[in-house]
Formats: structure tokens, C-alpha cells, sequence
């Protein structure tokens, strides 16, 4: 079987699998010709002309031309859609077995390109394939210059074969030296929905049959939007177009193509032109093609940000998730409390990771404090420095509801107060800077470093390390260890100042109900103590951890103290939100609180300190 059957095998199993969404064959009811007027459309036409219905019925000139609808854009489209080209490829398609076609693909961040999985089904497939851009003609009908990418899956591949596609790492630098990727521009992907509806026009930037570079513009109608997962559209493609993007008229990405849909019979067999039944022997070309399908953006993306990262972590830096239950509901076709429960915290995923996590472990009721700290240390692979706004509020710290809720006083908050809460103590440490900047000379080298150090202790972000920073002198990658940080309002921060935890005898708190009328309490405060308000289990599990990973770092905490955090950890139960961000931390930074994952572990632990 040569190259080009191989990409066409491929291209004809992908077609065959949409039957499972949708049949079509001559007759049926889903294939007659909808109304192309648009009521909104021509109550607007009639506006901006002055006109009334009775005019534009009378007129057969006039109901010709808003009809067809106006198909006018601003001159800046042909620009924006150069602009848009520069990161769709070919992809030179190479197995073990040697060449086997071609295929489309384009960069949706930096070093990040996506195609099809029947284009690219596996690491196999990307380690010997490559990319190719600039396989185009110029302004003046010559060829340009091919710039030609080796990929790289050790670094990244992820691959669904569901939605049909494929993300793989392209290195930076072209395989013969002279070219940089950055060069090339990429389509950022837009997870929300709306970016096209049934009846609007998409354009398709390709390379089919593995030819040069070309765009699909007119005749290119939406026709479905019904399907959770994927849309369909009329447009010209061919099996090389595969992993193409398709484009709405602001130059979005709305899908990513991968098939073609083609008249069937009532027997389920595709049709040719002549209305017979088509063989493969009479090749594409002559299959009586109704339109073409793509997987929807948001769907990737959802994907991506809910599967990927768990291989992946640093697609966080790329890839904004939808955060709206309902609309990932009708992207991906779930029911919703099915997928709140699910996206905010996938058990049984967690489940698996947990084993293998613990795998050399083989008694948990008999393991001792150093095999634990040997694992912890181990597998913490990834150092994040500390920066809440970034790590802790926007994943980590959410509640099943999506709010976030302050450690102590159960003050409740949404991401977006924390954030530019702490861009607001960021401008009043940096002004409060330049204003000791400018007494140096009369205060003196040692009082102004003494003055600046404290910026952080009078300007508090809205975070609490558990483990107070100053008791390990503010080091990584202790500081920025996710395991220990907790959303909390600032005054709650200042409040606790770096006192230890104790339980006072006389002191029984009340926990608060997180209601704004009700003003929040963030605890007690005696002899340079501290006892919280709230989630005392909580803290107590994020401490013990701490105690564990870093051995001999603290000395504040003596064997009494791990006794009343013990006991704090087994009068608290570990909660859903515990365990979402021990899942979500475990994603970002490679290691697992063992006091979550076990919490009888409190009572057979024995603490070296």
C-alpha cells in the first residue's frame, strides 16, 4: 500500500465513525433544505434601508438581496487571515514502516501544535513525522522557503481518539538551524461557546491532498450545531485537510476538521456521484460528500485542561479552562451534577494515581517517618515560587462551589477579589518602597534594609502559610510549597501574626458560617499563641505534612504540639476540598499529602524531630 492509500485508509475509518453520530441517506428527514431567512436579519435590513415589508415583498430585487444575506467584511479579513496562516503546517506523516502522506496541523500556543489522531496517532508516529511551514506561494506565485520543525513527544504527547485529536511539542529551533517556530504566529484557543452559529460562514485553512497551502472561503455554511462535541459545516476539503483549523469570520478557531460526511443508503452505504454505491477503488473524489464535520474548540479544551494536565502540568500556563458548569454541560454533552462532582474532583482518576503513588509502600499501618519523607521528597519534582495569585486562588484553593474561603475565618471570597486584592498590596509595597528608597541617605543602609524586609509582614497577600515564613527564613522550596497555602484575608494573616498553633483549654470556638452579615472570627490569641477559628483538621494535616517533608527545618513544634495537631486531624474528617487540592497540588508540584490520602496515618506515624 503506497503513502497516499495509507492517509486515505485513515481518512475513510474516521468518516465511518460519524455514522455513530448521525446517518444520513436521500429521503431523510435531517438532510431537507432549512429556511435561509433570517427574520433579525431582514427587520435590520429594512431599518438601515428605510423600507417597510410590503416593499421589500413587492420587490423581487430587493428580497433577492437580503436573502443571500450580506456578505461584506471589512478589508482588514484578507490581513487577519494572512496573520492567521502563518501557523498552519503540513505535516509529513512517517511511521516505522516509512512515509505514509500527509496531513494538517497548526500551533495553538508557543510550542504547541494540534492535528488530528488518525493524523498522528501515536508518540510512534510524532517521533518520525515532522512539521512544515511556508509550504505556500508567495505574493508573487513563487514558492517560499519550507521551514521544516522536528517534534518532540518526549516533551509532549496527548492523544483522544474521540475527538480525533492530537497535541505534540515542536522544537524551537527548524532541523536545519537557519529558522525559529517563534517566527511562526499561534491560534490561541477559545474555549467559550457562541463563536458561530447554524447559518454563519467558516473558512478553512489547509493543505489538502497534502498540496500547498490553500483556504477554503466561499460556500461555507455552519449546518449543525446540535451535536454536544462536534459541528458541521459545508465547505472543500480533502483527506490532507485533516487537522486543519476552521475559522468564523473574526478568525477564531471554532473546530478543528477531521471528516468528511457523505450520502448514505439506507443500508448505511456511502453514495457516489451517480447516486450508486461507492468502492474504495473510485477513490474521494467520487464520493457524493454533503458536508464536513469538526471537533468543537471548547470540547478540546475542556479535554485538555481536565485530562491533559494530569500528564501534562504545564499546559495550566497555556490552556484557560471554561468554568461554567452549564456550558461545559452543553459542549461536552454531560449532565451537569455528573460533572460538577467530576471536573472538581475526578475520584476515581485520583484513585489510580494514589496506588501507583503509594506502590512501593507495603504495609501504610507499619511504614515508618523516613521511608514517607523519602517518598515525599522524591516525587516533589516541580519548585513553584511563591505567587498566590498565580498557584493558590485561580485551582488549588476552590471550594466545590467555586468561591474560595478564608482558612480561619471561612470569610468567603471569589478568585477575582484575591487577586486584585494582592495587586493592590503589590502597588503599596512598591510605593511604600520608593518612598524608603528615597530616605536611604538619612535612615541609613541597615535601617533600610531592615524597612524593606518588613514590607512583606505590613502588606500581607491574601495566603497563609501555615508554617509561618519566617520560622524557615522565607526559603524555597519551602515558601512556595502548595501543600502549606491557604487562602486568607489579610487581617486574619496580620491577626495570627507567626505565633504557633496551640489548643487553649478555656477556648472553644464556634464555627463560622462563611455569611457576610456574620462578622468572621479568626480565632484566639494568648501569650503569643494561636488557636484558629475554623479548620483546625485542616491546618493540622497541612503542618504534620510539613513536618514530614522537611525534617529538622522548624523547631517551634515540640512532641506535645504534634500530639494536639493529631488529635485537631482526627476530629476533623478530610474533607472534598482536602482532597481536591491534594489532587490538583499532586498535578503541579509531583507530591501527595499522605494525611489526606490516609488519615488514620496520624495515629500509627511516629515523628522524627
Amino acid at each position: 500500500m503506497n503513502s497516499s492509500m495509507k492517509v486515505f485508509e485513515k481518512f475513510i475509518e474516521q468518516i465511518e465513525k460519524t455514522k455513530q453520530r448521525h446517518q444520513l441517506y436521500p429521503g431523510d428527514d435531517s438532510v431537507a433544505v432549512k429556511s435561509v431567512i433570517n427574520p433579525k436579519q431582514v427587520n435590520k435590513y429594512l431599518r438601515e434601508h428605510n423600507l417597510n415589508i410590503t416593499e421589500l415583498i413587492n420587490n423581487r430585487l430587493l428580497r433577492e438581496r437580503v436573502i443571500k444575506g450580506d456578505d461584506t467584511l471589512d478589508v482588514n479579513y484578507l490581513e487577519r487571515g494572512v496573520i492567521a496562516s502563518r501557523s498552519v503546517c503540513r505535516i509529513n506523516i512517517n511511521s516505522a514502516e516509512g512515509e505514509e502522506g500527509f496531513g494538517t496541523g497548526f500551533l495553538i500556543a508557543p510550542q504547541i501544535l494540534i492535528t488530528n489522531h488518525h493524523v498522528l496517532p501515536n508518540s510512534g508516529y510524532a517521533e518520525k513525522s515532522f512539521a512544515e511551514f511556508n509550504f505556500e506561494r508567495s505574493i508573487d506565485g513563487l514558492p517560499l522557503p519550507l521551514k521544516v520543525f522536528r517534534l518532540n513527544p518526549a516533551k509532549l504527547f496527548y492523544t483522544n481518539e474521540e475527538l480525533d485529536y492530537s497535541i505534540i511539542w515542536v522544537e524551537d529551533r527548524s532541523a536545519d538551524g537557519l529558522n525559529f517556530l517563534i517566527e511562526n504566529s499561534y491560534l490561541k484557543l477559545n474555549p467559550s461557546l457562541g463563536k458561530t452559529k447554524e447559518g454563519n460562514y467558516v473558512s478553512i485553512i489547509q493543505h489538502p491532498d497534502g498540496k500547498m497551502k490553500k483556504v477554503a472561503l466561499r460556500q461555507n455554511e455552519v449546518t449543525n450545531l446540535s451535536m454536544p462535541k462536534f459541528i458541521r459545516y459545508v465547505t472543500d476539503t480533502k483527506s490532507g485537510s485533516s487537522g486543519a483549523p476552521v475559522f468564523n469570520d473574526k478568525w477564531e478557531v471554532v473546530a478543528l476538521h477531521h471528516a468528511g460526511i457523505p450520502y448514505y443508503n439506507k443500508d448505511g452505504k456511502i453514495l457516489n456521484l451517480a447516486g450508486e454505491i461507492w468502492d474504495r477503488s473510485q477513490g474521494e473524489v467520487q464520493v457524493h460528500w454533503i458536508e464536513n464535520e469538526g471537533v468543537r474548540v471548547s470540547s478540546i479544551v475542556y479535554d485538555i485542561t481536565t485530562v491533559a494536565v494530569r500528564s501534562f502540568p504545564f499546559l495550566r500556563d497555556f490552556f484557560e479552562p471554561l468554568t461554567d458548569i452549564e456550558e461545559i454541560r452543553k459542549s461536552m454533552g454531560i449532565k451537569a451534577d455528573e460533572l460538577q462532582i467530576e471536573s472538581y474532583y475526578p475520584e476515581k482518576h485520583d484513585n489510580d494515581s494514589k496506588g501507583r503513588y503509594y506502590l512501593n509502600i507495603k504495609d501504610m499501618t507499619r511504614v515508618t517517618f523516613n521511608e514517607l519523607h523519602a517518598l515525599l521528597e522524591g516525587t516533589h519534582t516541580t519548585y513553584h515560587n511563591y505567587n498566590p495569585s498565580k498557584y493558590v486562588y485561580h485551582q488549588v484553593d476552590l471550594h466545590p462551589d467555586g468561591l474560595l474561603r478564608s482558612i480561619y475565618s471561612n470569610k468567603l471570597f471569589t478568585t477575582e477579589e484575591l487577586i486584585l486584592a494582592d495587586k493592590k498590596v503589590d502597588i503599596e509595597r512598591q510605593l511604600k518602597f520608593i518612598e524608603l528608597e528615597k530616605s536611604v541617605d538619612s535612615i541609613g543602609r541597615a535601617a533600610f534594609d531592615e524597612n524593606v524586609e518588613k514590607l512583606e509582614a505590613d502588606f500581607p497577600y491574601n495566603c497563609e502559610h501555615v508554617v509561618c515564613q519566617s520560622w524557615f527564613k522565607k526559603q524555597e522550596p519551602m515558601r512556595g510549597d502548595l501543600h502549606h497555602l491557604f487562602a486568607c484575608e489579610s487581617n486574619c494573616n496580620t491577626f495570627r501574626n507567626d505565633y504557633p498553633y496551640v489548643d487553649f483549654p478555656d477556648y472553644n470556638p464556634k464555627p463560622s458560617s462563611g455569611d457576610d452579615k456574620v462578622i468572621p472570627a479568626c480565632g484566639n490569641i494568648e501569650d503569643g499563641m494561636f488557636e484558629p477559628e475554623n479548620n483546625k483538621g485542616i491546618v493540622a494535616r497541612a503542618v504534620l505534612y510539613f513536618l514530614l517533608r522537611y525534617p529538622g527545618v522548624i523547631k517551634v513544634y515540640q512532641n506535645k504540639d504534634i500530639e494536639t495537631l493529631k488529635n485537631w486531624a482526627l476530629g476533623q474528617p478530610v474533607t472534598l476540598y482536602e482532597k481536591h487540592r491534594n489532587y490538583q497540588i499532586f498535578q503541579m508540584q509531583g507530591n501527595r499529602n499522605p494525611f489526606i490520602d490516609f488519615p488514620d496515618l496520624v495515629r500509627t506515624l511516629i515523628f522524627n524531630l
